[in-house]
């Protein structure tokens, strides 16, 4: 068995800076018709879920700035006297890009309100050097990522510029050049890597998709906060509750009945293989105390069964009685190899001298074949497949062999404000992923009955626990807490 421990712990001092995909800024400048700056007026920043806002002042050049600042969709408001009151609506603040959104105060009374909706710049290269791409939550919960082992996120990662597929290593998923094992995972800030044997497209805490509330992916240029690996930076956010309640619930269902059969099997002559698999789950969040304490979580379970073809190698009628056969003057083959010895069927092709050395009659001890070998490999099928062997004394047998594939995997996050300067959250995941006759590690059946070689079972465990003191809005104090542990247990029935 091997078990993996990793915990995270960070501490960040008053800077302008947020914690490693956690939070994020939103910045920006106030002017008048003239395009001078406005100095001391009162900004409001309120998330429109929960309703939590946050204030600051325009400096003498009109500048204000949010430091730490949770994803989400916001309103901003600008209030001054002699220019009317400037509301925008529906601010997307996302991770690893810092969102600016300038305003222009139109002279006039605050009785009068200029709104405009997505006002924020969608292009935020100009606050931040980092290259990539954010998926919010629709959009992760929409894209066709549904694999040979449930919903993974991370498959999104290779859709995205500079990434491309292909290597005999790891994970065979490498962005800009870099090595395969470059990647750097993590949710809510918190490390999710697989430390010992890491790969590009492999976290051990496998996030449902439903359950995120972004996924993002930088692939070059990342700025301070990012690290670890010199590769592609991928940063989940967990989704959080609001102040209305919500929810959700979902059923996946894969059958061969649904899809046609692969190109390659149907020329080999080869049925459809067996792949049903179920994934029911669930989200739900809301309100505790509104504008206070909310709750979000969310649940999924997959159950698959799937089978693969196996050719395993096993001994021809005469060899199981001690009669080993050889190709005179040449080399025992296989059907359908130049030189082959055999046809399909195993009988041997006209103009194939055959001799013959019963091994049995030949035993100087006249002991003959030992019962207990002779008995083992009476256990064993005859050969179907002769394509396989040699053909005259070995050659394979080919089956179906199943795959049973059982996951669990949970979330459930609490967030709470303490007072306006003061924000906390909790989140904790974890699942079980059971894999029995698991095949990427060798574990199929090697006879049709027989048992399975390798059972894998999983068990992954993360947690998070962040606060946010800003002391004022250009001050951050976030102090990120973490675990992840998980462990691989690879059992030998």
């Amino acid at each position: 068995m091997r078990r993996i421990f990793v915990a995270s712990l960070a501490f960040l001092l008053p800077v302008a800076a947020h914690a490693q995909g956690t939070t994020s800024r939103l910045v920006g400048t106030v002017v008048d018709a003239q395009g001078a700056g406005v100095a001391g007026a009162a900004v409001t920043l309120t998330n429109e879920k929960t309703g939590v806002s946050f204030s600051a002042s325009t400096s003498q050049a009109g500048t204000y700035v949010f430091e730490a600042v949770q994803i989400g969709s916001y309103s901003l408001s600008v209030e001054l006297s002699g220019f009317k009151r400037f509301v925008a609506t529906a601010n997307q603040v996302t991770i690893g890009a810092p969102t600016t959104l300038n305003v222009r105060l139109d002279v006039g009374g605050l009785a009068e309100t200029v709104e405009v909706a997505g006002s924020a710049s969608p292009v935020q290269l100009s606050t931040s050097g980092n290259v990539g791409t954010t998926l919010r939550e629709r959009e992760i919960q929409d894209l066709p990522i549904v694999g040979g082992r449930g919903r993974n996120p991370l498959d999104l990662v290779t859709f995205q510029p500079g990434v491309v597929l292909g290597a005999n290593t790891g994970g065979g998923v490498h962005v800009h050049g870099s090595r395969d094992r470059s990647w750097n995972f993590t949710l809510d800030g918190i490390d999710t890597n697989e430390s010992s044997a890491g790969g590009s497209n492999f976290s051990p805490l496998r996030s449902n998709p439903d359950s995120l509330a972004e996924f993002g992916v930088i692939t070059a240029n990342a700025t301070a906060e990012f690290g670890r690996n010199s590769g592609g930076q991928v940063t989940m956010i967990t989704r959080s509750g609001a102040n209305e309640l919500h929810g959700s619930a979902f059923y996946f269902y894969r059958t061969p009945a649904l899809n046609a059969n692969e190109w390659e099997n149907n020329i080999n002559g080869i049925k459809e293989p067996q792949f049903l698999q179920h994934i029911p789950g669930f989200s739900i969040g809301g309100p505790i105390r509104k504008n206070k304490t909310f709750f979000f979580a969310n649940f999924q379970m997959l159950r698959l069964h799937r089978s693969f073809n196996v050719t395993s190698t096993v001994y021809t009628e005469s060899a199981r009685q001690g009669l080993w056969r050889y190709a005179i003057g040449g080399r025992n083959q296989p059907a359908g190899v130049p030189g082959a010895s055999v046809d399909t069927s195993g009988n041997p092709l006209p103009g194939v001298a055959i001799g013959s050395y019963n091994i049995a009659a030949n035993d100087p001890a006249r002991i003959g074949i030992d019962p207990s070998i002779r008995g083992q490999i009476a256990l064993t099928p005859l050969p179907n497949n002769f394509t396989v062997g040699d053909g005259l004394n070995t050659a394979g047998y080919t089956f179906v062999a199943p795959e049973t594939e059982e996951q669990m995997d949970a979330v459930i996050k609490i967030d709470h404000v303490l007072n306006a300067k003061n924000h906390v959250f909790a989140r904790v995941a974890w699942g079980s992923q059971d894999t029995i006759c698991d095949n990427v590690n060798g574990g199929l059946q090697r006879f049709p009955g027989g048992p399975c070689v390798v059972n894998t079972y999983r068990s992954p465990f993360n947690v998070a626990l962040n606060w946010r003191f800003n002391p004022r809005a250009s001050v951050v104090n976030e102090l990120v807490l973490g675990l992840n542990h998980f462990a691989f247990d690879f059992q030998i029935p």
